[in-house]
């Protein structure tokens, strides 16, 4: 009878016990912990960590940097309006770069006193008149990377130039830098008073250091390759009424310009030429270096089609000049061809050089500029682009020295946009 009660008594525990535990659930094992009692970390093995990008860190993580200021410059207060950034905002792009470029040269010639007094009026008025020009086309291999540029020549049958280009735009401000080295020049050269000693000439027979002189001062045809020039030019602008006109929409097509529209324009230049001249003055070679900053005031209009997917650009700055500089230098072939000078002109060493003694003078000077671009396929990847653009730089002094430079180069690209 006892057995019988124990066993009872263990079958109700039992029960009372199981059912208890379905009543309450999983809340009756399972502690409540706040956030002051969390467990320690398991020590569990963690899993492998998934590698860092390359554009994280290093290298990479300054690169990704410079992408972003670089589209933030081109999205600085801009009205969208009215432009915008290209979906595909890279572009690579293969181009025809065309040059032509006159250079002509009033040079003041001053002979010595001896000279002077048989020919009345020959200091006063003998000066030398230069022109040379040159035209030439070369590839170019240009990458614009949200408005920042590198153009870089392709030597393909051209071994007389090299042209090198940098540029950065932005929807405020920008500037291109330029680098040409030119040989490819021929011209003229012509005395100013080639008559005075023709005259003189016929009217002394007798006098053969007047015939050589004027043997020496005949017109003459400047071949190539005896003249060579180096030029470089920085050029800065700011655009007023940059939230709704982007320039660099016309230039390279880094920008989409959505309506129409225009603005006022700051231009600042700055043009350094190096012009050589061999056997074709007194001495074996002459060089003149010319220094010229200039900043003007003018005007460009976008005018958009097609939601700008067709752009026509027109700009023009008369441009002024704030400094000018010049520096004439004069070497020999030999030590002979020096010492033959200083006896014929050692009175006047410096007689045809007024470069070291004229005053520089203030110049007006002119830019402008044409350019279309077309954008056609998926997402607008592909891209036809053509600039024109045109300067004139010139230089004169109170010595009478005149240097006068026209330029313009063309260049037809095709773009594909990444």
């Amino acid at each position: 009878m006892r057995t019988l009660l124990l066993s009872f008594i263990t079958i109700v525990l039992a029960t009372f016990t199981c059912g208890a535990q379905e009543v309450l659930g999983d809340s009756a094992v399972v502690p409540v912990i706040t956030a002051g009692e969390l467990p320690p970390l398991s020590a569990e093995p963690k899993e492998a960590s998934q590698p860092r990008s390359y554009w994280d860190h290093g290298f990479g993580k300054f690169l990704k940097k410079i992408d972003q200021t670089l589209e933030e410059g081109q999205l600085s207060g801009i009205d969208t309006m009215y432009q915008t950034v290209p979906t595909l905002n890279r572009q690579v792009y293969l181009g025809v770069y065309g040059y032509w470029q006159n250079y002509s040269n009033r040079i003041p010639f001053y002979f010595p006193e001896a000279l002077n007094t048989l020919i009345p009026g020959l200091r006063e008025g003998a000066y030398y008149k230069i022109n040379a020009h040159t035209h030439q086309a070369e590839m170019e291999l240009g990458v614009d990377w949200k408005g920042l540029a590198i153009e870089i020549p392709i030597p393909i049958r051209n071994r007389y130039s090299a042209s090198y280009g940098l540029a950065k735009n932005g929807s405020v401000w920008g500037f291109r830098l330029r680098y040409k080295s030119i040989s490819s020049v021929a011209g003229t050269k012509r005395f100013g008073m080639l008559g005075a000693f023709e005259k003189y000439a016929k009217e002394h027979p007798d006098d053969e250091e007047i015939k050589q002189i004027v043997n020496d001062l005949k017109d003459e045809r400047i071949e190539s390759e005896n003249h060579h020039i180096n030029i470089f030019f920085a050029e800065g602008y700011y655009v007023f009424n940059h939230d709704k006109f982007s320039l660099s929409a016309g230039l390279f097509a880094d920008m989409v310009q959505k309506r129409s529209a225009g603005s006022l324009l700051v231009y600042a230049n700055y043009y350094q030429s190096r012009y050589l001249m061999n056997d074709i003055l007194l001495a074996g070679t002459d060089v003149y270096r010319t220094q010229q900053a200039s900043v003007g005031v003018g005007y460009g209009y976008n005018f958009s089609l097609l939601g700008g997917r067709l752009l026509f650009h027109f700009s023009a700055v008369p441009m002024f000049s704030v400094y000018s500089h010049l520096i004439h230098r004069a070497t020999f072939g030999s030590a002979e061809e020096e010492n033959d000078y200083n006896k014929l002109y050692g009175d006047d060493p410096k007689f045809y050089d007024p470069s070291d003694y004229g005053k520089s003078d203030f110049h007006v000077n002119a830019f402008a500029r044409f350019a279309t671009n077309f954008s056609f396929g998926p997402m607008n990847r592909y891209v036809i682009s053509l600039f024109i653009n045109y300067r004139y730089n010139g230089y004169s002094n109170s010595y009478k020295l005149h240097i006068n430079n026209q330029e313009a180069d063309a260049q037809f690209n095709l773009g594909y946009r990444f």
